[in-house]
């Protein structure tokens, strides 16, 4: 149907007008109309592009809703280096930072600060053309990272235009911020998961980081998200701003969510200041932040300052101290993992750290049971590491009353009475039939549950919706003897769990489902097999290109492939070769799995067949993330350094693998080098 200049107008009113109000109810919290008066704003919207479909812009409100799901994450390309920060953990640390400024101006300048709550939540990338929203990207490697526009787009508080203002936008703007969860959302969002049976998320930051991941903008409209925007990343004309608080101003003219928090410091003391008052309030804070971001806010400085290889030389993130409280090991108990290994862990009386109640942390091995001489009754000192972990700093030993007992790494299970060592020849544990005893305290169902863990697991089958809570649920009612039982649930057993509906059961049994269809090298990892893992795993479905020819595979076949060494050959022979493991494989089939091989589309660089070996922590970069980065560019990923390695990327913590990269002289690259290393700087 033709349309009039009328209906044109019309349009364009309704759209104004539904942003004007999504702004005011989301980002501002003064809503002028009813939800209802809302509602009926946007039929009216609808009804007019169903009859006009023309009529349809991408910044039309209903671009919010209805979206299809992707079938990938494309690649998303930084058209600036999306850097990390460099971080300072106390008073003499920001010192240092101001003195490199001025070292590095070579002169005396009276900086002024802007100082914010580094949000503790997934950075975000959101590109603007004309001042309308065109595509949304993560952070990634920090030059590229996966676009992830149609999740972006569920996020009410981000305006698909940006309103005009006195900053006039330039045609093309990145505005780069943070995607994260109210803690109380969090918390009543995970109520409501574990109530019907889903996955619960550890904190909100990897519940913001999940959401963004999924392919189906669905789930990520279901979650509370939020962001704040806090910084400008590529301009495509020259920057008319003249300092970092502006930039602030101009955002929140646009529409965009800015943090509350932020102030202007004229001196390092009020810059130490602003630091203690945001400490002070950060527990009352309605989001989690883990530390004080501090920028130089004239951005004609922060241009003639210029960045380092991996962060800006103008800003620096000081960290908040891990807090630390006092309590009592009530026991120390034994958890078995998937590979057969003893884990100790301390039961503690329940105490707070951080506004978060802790009532266990990881004892690691017994060398750390040694290290610490730590006992059962034990009066400790225990902290979140990284804020997220518990881990037992130290003994108050002149708190000890001669009661505490010494503890002993167990030779045989209590219930089943197998020795501990049994555990590791039985891994991969992909079925309990072998065992006659169900009770939940034995080695050997922890161990089963364990691999059923790592089976269902994001870089495995990735099975939506199944948490630890459910299997838990199954194994302990039975339902669950080996794997494959797994694919043969009924909708009616998971209504008999706690917490599931029928959608919620129906979700699941689809979830599971779908899972037959994936990918080879999912499933090779998934099994867990010793010494197998995710790089593993993708050679061998390179390599094969089917599980049949894997089945068929000899120690010579095994070994010919790159990153795998002898006792990896070993393991996958014994895998295969072992009866009740077929028959397991059989059933695979049997059940329609469907394993696929797909070929990793990679560029003709300067890596091209360079062999890089990964080692250590980084505090910047997703080892996964890295490895995609270097196998798109054409370099082959191992586990293991040989004569043959091009390069060793060593995070903190190497190991090892830097001695032996060292001495057979090969290439050491360090975090801040990686960067260098992936633009052949």
């Amino acid at each position: 149907m033709a349309k009039s200049l009328k209906v044109e107008k019309e349009y364009q009113a309704l759209k104004e007008e539904l942003n004007k109000h999504n702004d005011l109810y989301h980002n501002q919290d003064s809503p002028e109309i009813s939800d209802q008066d809302f509602d009926q704003l946007f039929r009216n919207l609808l009804d007019l592009e169903n009859k006009y479909p023309e009529l349809k812009t991408l910044d039309s409100p209903s671009e919010r809703v209805g979206f299809i799901p992707v079938s990938d994450l494309k690649p998303f390309k930084h058209k600036l280096p999306m850097l990390s920060l460099d971080n300072a953990f106390s008073e003499t640390d920001i010192d240092d930072f101001q003195k490199r400024l001025l070292n590095k101006l070579k002169r005396d300048e009276n900086l002024t600060f802007s100082c914010e709550p580094k949000i503790d939540g997934i950075a975000i990338c959101l590109v603007y053309e004309d001042g309308i929203l065109i595509k949304a990207g993560t952070r990634g490697d920090g030059l590229s990272g996966e676009e992830v526009t149609h999740n972006i787009k569920t996020i009410k508080q981000i305006p698909l235009k940006l309103f005009k203002s006195e900053f006039s936008f330039p045609s093309v703007i990145e505005i780069r911020g943070e995607i994260y969860v109210e803690k109380n959302d969090f918390d009543l969002t995970n109520k409501r998961y574990e109530d019907e049976g889903q996955k619960i998320f550890a904190n909100p930051r990897n519940f913001a980081a999940g959401s963004m991941r999924q392919l189906d903008p669905k789930i990520a409209n279901d979650r509370p998200l939020k962001i704040f925007c806090h910084s400008l990343g590529y301009v495509s004309m020259e920057n008319s701003f003249k300092n970092h608080s502006t930039v602030i101003e101009a955002f929140k003219s646009w529409g965009l969510p800015t943090c509350p928090e932020i102030s202007l410091e004229s001196s390092l003391f009020e810059v130490n200041q602003a630091y203690k008052k945001i400490a002070d309030t950060r527990e009352i804070l309605p989001y989690e932040i883990d530390g004080v971001v501090i920028k130089v806010d004239d951005l004609s400085i922060q241009k003639e300052l210029g960045f380092s290889s991996r962060a800006p030389r103008w800003a620096i993130a000081r960290k908040f101290e891990a807090e630390q409280a006092e309590t009592i090991i009530n026991s120390i108990s034994f958890q078995m993992g998937r590979t057969g290994a003893l884990t100790p862990v301390a039961n503690l009386k329940p105490v707070k750290v951080g506004g978060v109640t802790i009532s266990n942390a990881t004892l690691h091995n017994m060398d750390e049971i040694e290290r610490l001489d730590v006992r059962e009754n034990d009066h400790v000192l225990i902290k979140r590491a990284g804020d997220v972990i518990p881990k037992i700093v130290s003994v108050i030993i002149e708190k000890r009353q001669g009661k505490e007992k010494k503890i002993k790494l167990p030779v045989k299970c209590s219930f089943c009475n197998n020795e501990t060592s049994s555990f590791e020849k039985n891994t991969p544990c992909l079925d309990i039939s072998h065992l006659k005893i169900t009770d939940q305290g034995c080695f050997g169902i922890s161990q089963f549950k364990e691999s059923l863990k790592h089976f269902v697991s994001r870089n495995a089958m990735d099975i939506e919706g199944l948490g630890s809570k459910t299997l838990d649920s199954l194994i302990n009612k039975e339902m669950l003897i080996s794997i494959q039982d797994l694919f043969k649930l009924k909708k009616e057993q998971l209504l008999s769990l706690e917490g599931f509906a029928e959608k919620s059961a129906e979700n699941l049994i689809n979830s599971i489902s779908k899972s037959l269809d994936t990918e080879l090298y999912r499933f090779i990892y998934a099994l867990g097999i010793k010494e197998i893992g995710l790089q593993t795993s993708k050679n061998l479905a390179k390599r094969f290109s089917s599980l049949d020819q894997i089945k068929k595979g000899s120690y010579e076949d095994f070994i010919d492939i790159e990153d795998i060494g002898e006792v990896a050959s070993e393991n996958l022979v014994k895998f295969f070769s072992n009866k009740r493991y077929l028959k397991i494989l059989e059933e695979f089939i049997e059940l329609g799995a469907n394993f696929k091989v797909r070929k990793i589309v990679t560029e003709e660089t300067h890596l091209t067949g360079k062999k890089i070996v990964i080692t250590g922590k980084f505090n910047n970069f997703s080892r996964n993330d890295l490895k995609n980065s270097l196998e798109k560019k054409g370099a082959k990923v191992a586990s293991s350094v040989s004569k043959n390695t091009d390069f060793l990327i060593s995070g903190s913590e190497p190991g090892s693998k830097i001695d032996k990269a060292n001495n057979l002289g090969i290439q050491i690259v360090y975090e801040n080098q990686i960067p260098n290393l992936l633009n052949d700087e």
